[in-house]
């Protein structure tokens, strides 16, 4: 359906002098459980300390405003927020011009699944059916089976169409220490599933030619050394 709004925002502590997450001061602590998001932070904003946090999203709001709470803000996906009337806790929104930060593969969007070989209900869905956001979502999909990657792959993406068929893809694969990272901005005609799958291929191929089968092989060997009950979820 409709994709919402993609992006990550930055959500401070209630009762904070307003300010974007570029001048919080240094030691300042950031919550997320998210590799990428943890990533990127160590990539843009060295002098935070990013200390994990969990739950839904009112959870979250609560063991950020909590009096004893360790947390200075906390970065959420702005869909959540939007979506449960919670707009107004947005302090910024994070995208590459705006914090530096790009989002999740698919995030914002709604899937329905069905049984592959029941038209029928194809045909029903295909009324609701929003052909930019599946296209992009697809896109988006792509680059990330060709990178093997997963839902703890510190890989950022930000997809964007720049006319009705000719979509722009900005993606960035980075080492959980910010230490090292690859980037990629292509722009194709996309108008098709087929099309869309070959985009994300595209730029998969040019972040692995940049060397970001290094970083994922890395960070695939650390985890394979770890206690399987110490593992991120």
């Amino acid at each position: 359906m409709a994709r919402a709004d993609p992006r990550d925002v930055f959500v401070l502590k209630a009762g904070r002098t307003p300010c974007e997450i570029k001048d919080l001061p240094a030691g300042a602590v950031v919550g997320t459980s998210s590799i990428r998001r943890t990533a990127q932070i160590a990539l843009k904003y060295p002098h935070l300390r990013v200390q994990d946090i969990r739950g839904n999203v009112p959870t979250r709001l609560r063991k950020l405003d909590a009096d004893d709470s360790p947390f200075d803000a906390i970065i959420i996906a702005a869909a959540g927020l939007l979506r449960l009337g919670l707009a107004h806790r947005i302090s910024q929104y994070l995208d590459s011009t705006s914090g530096g930060m790009l989002y999740a593969v698919g995030q914002g969007a709604i899937v329905v699944e069905t049984r592959a070989d029941d038209q029928n209900m194809s045909r029903i869905l295909s009324k609701i059916e929003d052909k930019s956001a599946t296209l992009a979502c697809f896109a988006e999909r792509s680059l990330l089976r060709t990178l093997e990657g997963g839902c703890s792959a510190p890989l950022g993406v930000e997809t964007k169409w720049l006319q009705p068929q000719l979509l722009q893809m900005n993606a960035i694969v980075v080492s959980v220490s910010g230490s090292e990272s690859v980037r990629s901005e292509m722009q194709a005609p996309v108008e098709t599933p087929v099309e869309a799958d070959q985009f994300g291929k595209s730029v998969a191929a040019d972040l692995l030619r940049k060397g970001a089968d290094r970083i994922l092989a890395a960070i695939q060997a650390k985890k394979m050394t770890r206690p399987a009950d110490l593992e991120q979820t």
